[in-house]
């Protein structure tokens, strides 16, 4: 069967226009100097001055996606050293406001300096530690709500930094940088579009995700793995890499899970099952060896935790009022409130997936189902902050111009901005305020987006009976997010 939209690796459409070929050649490393100046400047002025900048870089970004829609006059090498310099950049540059990696790093510490297990022993139980004072004090009681094998990778990294706060960045962000470049290089190979990947090199969202550090990028890698390997057919070690991918960080479960209802949808019962079992074994034993149920506990615990710009922020903000008018404490407010949240939060949620999942049923590709689930627990989630796009970003260039890689895009770009000023602090900006009283429609609207107008970018009969996809393909036919957008 010939499908629309297949062309020749590295075939291009090349505009004729030359201003619109100078915009593709000057929007990439505009988007990378904006970003880069916000993150080493501008993420830590006061006022508008924050924001400005920022809506310039997502200008920049907009403009060079808009620009080369349908051909790019960028070459995919060029496109690769871009994307490498700009990963560069923000990799060495100081962190401009989360410090998360050295708590990443405090966890590392326990293991491999005071032989602690970080599920049951929060930082502060090594109070001696000389890095403890680089570890944000409001996590310093704080367990491990990452996966065993995040902590095991972090154990690793804070034996080779020692105790140098320099040492402890470079090399976190080194990791987090290989791991979008690594990222790049696998969109670039199975896609052939210059324009998939830029969209993924100069992201502020991925460059903000890397100056930090966030674990999120290493699970964005594995999840693009985790589909291209499905899309091969190699099951076996998709499931490997998927179980890997949990035990980082447990909510990527939800785009495995999504990916798992794919598999079955396209490919029977046996394949879906050889897929998620060895998944579902692999990361229960993982959790067993590091305590069992005990381990989870610090994820129950954050629940109900909720975050500023969420959908849930406006009825959080009236509960919690309702109750101090009762005459409750705010504290006990608080805890009250999160729990009803938490459950509110997981009923929406499972409704929202059946449906997202039979839309994306006959989704050619399963990385488009992967991104409309991730795209789901982001919006519905009552705790969201800006890096967890990054997860999501390299499979959804796998089909750029996608509906759903859309909205993923908007609402990783609204969580930056709304942040702009630190994901702590209070909004120094009246746009800042002004986001955080429309959170909650903001989210509404883009939830209902993703349920009513976000579909797959191309269908397909089930099941699917020829696989002509390879994870590292040769010489042979490929789809393109260009062509894909036909």
């Amino acid at each position: 069967m010939t499908a629309p939209g297949i062309a020749t690796p590295g075939a291009v459409t090349l505009p004729s226009n030359k201003f619109l070929r100078a915009t593709q050649w000057a929007t990439p490393p505009a988007t990378i100097a904006l970003t880069a100046i916000w993150i080493l400047w501008g993420a830590n002025q006061p006022g508008a001055t924050s924001l400005i900048i920022l809506l310039a870089a997502f200008a920049a970004y907009a403009s060079m996606l808009a620009s080369s829609r349908t051909g790019s006059a960028v070459p995919v090498n060029a496109a690769l050293a871009i994307s490498a310099a700009a990963l560069v950049i923000v990799a060495i540059a100081p962190i401009h406001h989360s410090r998360d990696l050295y708590l990443y790093n405090s966890y590392g510490r326990l293991v491999s300096q005071h032989h602690l297990n970080p599920f049951f022993n929060p930082p502060n139980s090594a109070p001696a530690d000389p890095t403890l004072g680089f570890v944000a004090s409001r996590w310093h009681e704080q367990s491990s709500m990452y996966g065993p094998a995040f902590v095991g990778v972090a154990g690793v990294i804070s034996s080779l930094a020692g105790t140098s706060e320099l040492a402890i960045r470079l090399l976190w962000q080194t990791l987090m940088a290989s791991a979008a470049f690594a990222a790049v290089l696998l969109i670039a190979r199975r896609t052939k579009s210059s324009l998939a990947v830029l969209a993924l090199g100069c992201s502020p969202v991925i460059l903000a995700t890397v100056n930090d550090a966030h674990n999120d990028m290493l699970i964005g890698l594995a999840l693009l793995a985790v589909v291209l390997l499905v899309e091969d057919d190699r099951l076996g070690l998709a499931s490997a890499v998927a179980a890997l991918a949990i035990a980082v960080k447990l909510p990527v479960a939800l785009p495995i899970l999504a990916i798992t209802a794919w598999v079955f949808w396209r490919r029977g019962v046996r394949p879906a099952v050889k897929f998620a079992a060895p998944v579902a074994a692999a990361v229960t034993v993982a959790y067993l060896i590091v305590g069992g149920l005990g381990s989870l506990r610090p994820i129950r615990q954050s629940a109900g935790d909720d975050s500023r710009f969420s959908v849930w922020k406006s009825l959080r903000t009236r509960q919690i009022q309702s109750l101090l008018d009762l005459g409750s404490t705010r504290d006990a407010a608080i805890d009250a409130v999160a729990q009803s949240i938490s459950r509110y939060s997981l009923i929406l949620l499972t409704l929202c997936l059946l449906v997202v999942l039979w839309r994306f049923r006959r989704a050619r590709h399963p990385g488009e189902a992967g991104t409309a689930v991730g795209l789901l627990l982001c919006v519905s989630a009552a705790y969201v902050m800006p890096w967890y796009g990054a997860m999501l970003l390299p499979v959804a260039m796998l089909a750029w111009s996608s509906r759903s890689t859309l909205l993923l895009q908007l609402q990783a770009a609204f969580l930056l901005l709304a942040y702009a000023n630190g994901a702590g602090r209070e909004p120094f900006s009246a746009f800042g305020q002004l986001l955080e009283q429309r959170a909650t429609w903001i989210n509404l609207a883009m939830l209902i987006l993703l349920l009513l107008w976000a579909r797959p970018s191309e269908e397909a009969d089930l099941p699917v009976t020829q696989k002509s996809h390879k994870f590292w393909p040769s010489n042979s036919l490929r789809y393109s997010p260009e062509e894909l957008s036909r």
